[in-house]
């Protein structure tokens, strides 16, 4: 008998009410790629509105910008060299005509607080969807390998307190012995021997039925229970087939034993890949892992160290304890587990698509920003400074958002392009409709800034346009 240990099964990572949410529209969409756009959309119409209003009142800052602009360049003129000094008289100056930059911050501020929380869960959600996958492998790998088991029943002796029940094992049960003259007794085709060593009793469980290769122990006692599978090997000659592959991996240097075990991990590992490759596929577009960068030096399967490093927060078991992922997955297992993705371990993830296209976005993102707010940017300063700085962030932003590609998931990419390409779309139309509106305000300044008119004619109209005689 050679034992045959399972892999641990039906452990996740818990989320949060923001995570669980997530976790329902990406889910719900079946598809990964498009229920993360699902989720990029739903979040940008919360954050939209706020998004407009900002661009509405920046356009009125704007026009009271182009009114102050005589002064501000006056100003500019008469503190060239006194940066402090300037920034106090433009400040009263702004505070004079009611120009204030805190209105249109606020709503971008909550868009911010919203995003942050928002990218959060979905951070989260992503360490949970990619756990999922390697649950549903061990979960899928587990099922394969127990097609050859016997089903048994967990019988136990009758605690002090407890009520009997059809499972309690009395010494009538044992109407005979198995062969090593252990007390047994066979019930619905399973075979039920009573071990007994050291003080320790143990029930071994066994078909009847020659072609379940896979039996199993579990000790007696209830605080310590737990199932501990082994294979029988005289059941596995029989089976010509099975022996005669068990045999060419002999042929190939393995022991008995080793030949025998691998013979049924490959039939799990099959199991778990498909798994992998189908029901809980990650890949969307090029991107053969979603939960992984975009990029030809990352692999959809990863070697066991990158992907236990993926993950920060503990794994939940089903019984509510609380493991490391190491404790959980080890080397071993999460080798038997990608046995069958060879493939999947040399092929690039991505090929940087995302990535430029992210950053491709980013930049004309910032560009159509400083285009709307060139005249206040061009005045925060005695030198025009916050030109400079805008420029500036044309530069840093794509910057980051390209580290983000680099070191984070596709699907958070994803996200970006998503969030990058609707505010672009939401900033341009915005600025024609908000730009129709105020296009005659701005007019009406810029005739009473350069039109002299005559006091007296001014001061002489009547309310029906005719002049006083």
């Amino acid at each position: 008998m050679i034992s045959f240990p399972l892999l641990e099964q039906g452990f996740y990572i818990n989320l949060n009410w923001l995570g669980q949410l997530v976790r329902i529209i990406i889910d719900g969409v079946g598809i990964v790629g498009a229920g993360i756009i699902v989720f990029a959309l739903i979040l940008k119409a919360i954050t939209t509105p706020f998004d407009i209003y900002q661009r509405v009142k920046m356009r009125k800052q704007n026009l009271i910008m182009e009114q102050m602009k005589p002064e501000l360049e006056k100003l500019q003129k008469q503190y060239a060299n006194d940066k402090q000094t300037y920034s106090m008289k433009m400040l009263e100056l702004q505070k004079k005509n009611g120009y204030s930059m805190l209105g249109a911050c606020l709503p971008m501020i909550l868009s911010f607080v919203i995003l942050i929380v928002a990218i959060t869960a979905f951070q989260s959600y992503a360490q949970y969807a990619n756990l999922s996958t390697y649950a549903e492998m061990a979960k899928a790998y587990n099922a394969e390998v127990l097609q050859y088991a016997v089903d048994g029943k967990d019988f136990h002796y009758l605690q002090e307190g407890a009520e009997a029940d059809e499972l309690v094992i009395t010494p009538e049960r044992f109407t005979g012995t198995d062969a090593y003259g252990n007390p047994s007794f066979t019930e619905d085709g399973v075979v039920y021997s009573l071990l007994e060593e050291d003080g320790i009793r143990r029930m071994q469980v066994e078909s009847a039925d020659e072609n379940k290769y896979l039996g199993y122990r579990y000790n007696l006692d209830p605080a310590g229970f737990s199932r501990n599978y082994f294979l029988n090997t005289d059941r596995l000659r029989q089976n010509e087939e099975i022996w005669a592959k068990i045999q060419e991996k002999i042929g190939e240097g393995k022991t008995e034993e080793a030949a025998c075990r691998e013979y049924f991990q490959q039939l799990g590992s099959a199991a778990s890949a498909h798994v992998f490759r189908n029901e809980k596929s990650p890949s969307f577009l090029w991107v053969k892992n979603v939960w992984y960068p975009d990029v030809s030096y990352n692999h959809p399967v990863q070697e066991y160290n990158s992907f236990r490093n993926t993950f920060s927060s503990g794994v939940h078991m089903p019984d509510g304890s609380e493991k490391s992922i190491g404790e959980v997955l080890d080397e071993d297992d999460y080798n038997l587990l990608t046995a069958d993705l060879a493939e999947e371990k040399e092929e690039p993830n991505g090929y940087f698509i995302m990535i430029i296209i992210s950053i491709g976005l980013m930049v004309l993102s910032q560009f159509i920003m400083m285009r709307s707010s060139k005249t206040a940017n061009q005045y925060q300063t005695v030198d025009g400074q916050g030109a400079v700085t805008q420029k500036m962030m044309m530069v840093i932003m794509p910057v980051m958002f390209a580290v983000f590609g680099f070191l984070w998931s596709a699907a958070f990419t994803i996200y970006n392009i998503i969030s990058s390409a609707i505010s672009i779309v939401v900033t341009v139309v915005t600025n024609l409709i908000i730009g129709k509106i105020f296009n005659k305000k701005e007019e009406a300044a810029l005739k009473e800034r350069y039109t002299r008119t005559v006091p007296w004619k001014k001061d002489g109209e009547e309310k029906g346009g005719k002049k006083k005689k």
